[in-house]
């Protein structure tokens, strides 16, 4: 087993993973970053969900990302967000097969003349007169963004890809060191400080943390909550690309055809919403809101992928058999993206009440690490999406774990409720958020 000592571990190279390495290794400080998939990049890059979705955030990295994929042809481009992203309801009135992708772009968010800064606002408070937009990238661009930012810290980091989180040791109320497994063998890493931006907060829940998992009305009180157990729902977002035959259909596996793997339905009552992106090359992202339900997904476990990637299939063949979608092929299906899993229970809970207050309104707890102002959204049965009047901030007790010392939380696990969280877990505030806990945790290294 190799040991590394450092000052800070990072577990987690997704957007929060990445924005509390960056500035952690931008003062100087010695970090290991982990994740368990062979580079940076998290939910943004392996999970299809590679895009900034508009909404306020602090100056930070994210501004440096888009000064890097400018630099690579077709890396990204701002798009515009078509408010009725669904496509196939009878009661919209409009008729698939009369639309083209190239002559009437219905449906589909398309490339717009407009700056980054255009992405930069969501909530009405903020909301000027023009289309609302994202900002769309290639995942292999924003890989490589990532690396070139990386770059001049090298010394200063150590990164463990393709690696698995085996145990932790505690001592008191620190943690001492984590042991993880990579390609090349154990290693056990001994630092001052970690910071869990994994996710499904792997550590937090090994060391013993109180974490949440599901609603929580009895708990906060929040009026968007209707009290079913549930979780945020689960996408697995797949790519197409556009054939040279415009007849072109898809066959579907054998092996994606069993009963078992069904589940998505295709009845009025139970209506097909899915987002549909363009790709600076012109390839479409296409992303089920959602697949499957958050739970039904924890629960299959190791057969979810099965199950969703069946479940993918069958839909494609409804687009192509049913919507016109013939000429173009089922390119990519990504790693599940999941909206929501286990939370940490921190030293201040972010809840509905405060995200919607505002953030001259709520509660001030302590330093604000993020801002943020995408809608209350909430996927699958029972789902909503609440647009906010006002951004909200997000303080740095969300991202402290109250039994230890030394250990914070950067990712979608961090402390908030079931509602907030649905809310905050986009990408671009996730790598504010990281970037907030980085800063926090260098300036308490350097006594500042």
């Amino acid at each position: 087993m190799r040991t590394i000592q450092t000052q800070v571990c990072v577990l987690g190279a997704g957007m929060g993973g990445i924005g509390c390495a960056y500035r952690l290794v931008q003062k100087g400080i010695k970090t290991v970053v982990i994740d368990r998939n062979p580079d940076f990049g998290g939910t943004a890059v392996f999970s299809g969900v590679d895009g900034f979705e508009p909404g306020v955030t602090l100056d930070g990295l994210h501004q440096q990302i888009r000064e890097e994929l400018s630099k690579i042809e077709n890396g990204a481009h701002v798009v515009e967000v078509v408010p009725n992203l669904n496509l196939f309801e009878p009661d919209t009135g409009l008729d698939w097969s009369k639309h083209s992708f190239t002559e009437h772009p219905w449906g589909l968010s398309v490339g717009v003349d407009l700056p980054y800064e255009a992405t930069l606002g969501r909530c009405a408070f903020l909301q000027k007169d023009g289309p609302m937009c994202r900002y769309q990238f290639e995942p292999d661009a924003m890989r490589k963004a990532i690396g070139e930012i990386f770059k001049p810290y090298q010394k200063k980091m150590t990164t463990l890809f393709e690696s698995r989180f085996i145990s932790c040791e505690k001592e008191g109320h620190k943690i001492k060191s984590v042991t993880v497994s990579t390609p090349e063998g154990e290693n056990r890493i001994f630092a001052d400080t970690f910071v869990d931006a994994s996710g499904d907060i792997v550590l937090a829940r090994a060391t013993g943390c109180e974490v949440a998992f599901g609603t929580d009305r009895k708990r906060y009180q929040e009026p968007s909550d209707d009290g079913m157990d549930r979780l945020n729902g689960v996408s697995y977002v797949f790519r197409i690309q556009k054939m040279p035959d415009v007849d072109y259909v898809d066959e579907i596996p054998e092996e994606r055809r069993s009963p078992e793997c069904s589940g998505w339905k295709n009845r009025e009552e139970e209506r097909v919403i899915s987002c549909f992106v363009l790709y600076p090359n012109g390839d479409i992202n296409v992303n089920m809101l959602p697949t499957m339900e958050g739970k039904e997904y924890f629960e299959l476990g190791e057969k979810a992928d099965a199950v969703g990637h069946a479940r993918v299939y069958q839909y494609w063949h409804y687009l192509q058999q049913e919507k016109n979608m013939q000429g173009y092929t089922l390119k990519k299906i990504y790693q599940a993206g999941i909206r929501e899993g286990y939370r940490l229970v921190g030293r201040h809970v972010l809840t509905e009440q405060e995200v919607r207050a505002g953030i001259l309104a709520q509660p001030k707890t302590g330093r604000c690490v993020a801002i943020a102002d995408h809608a209350l959204d909430v996927h699958g049965e029972g789902g909503m999406c609440r647009e906010l009047e006002y951004p909200y901030e997000i303080p740095i007790e969300c991202c402290m774990a109250k039994e230890f010392d030394n250990l914070f939380v950067a990712c979608r696990g961090a402390s908030f409720s079931h509602i907030a969280a649905s809310s905050a877990r986009l990408n671009r505030t996730m790598l504010s958020m990281g970037e907030g806990v980085g800063e926090y945790i260098a300036e308490q290294i350097q006594g500042m």
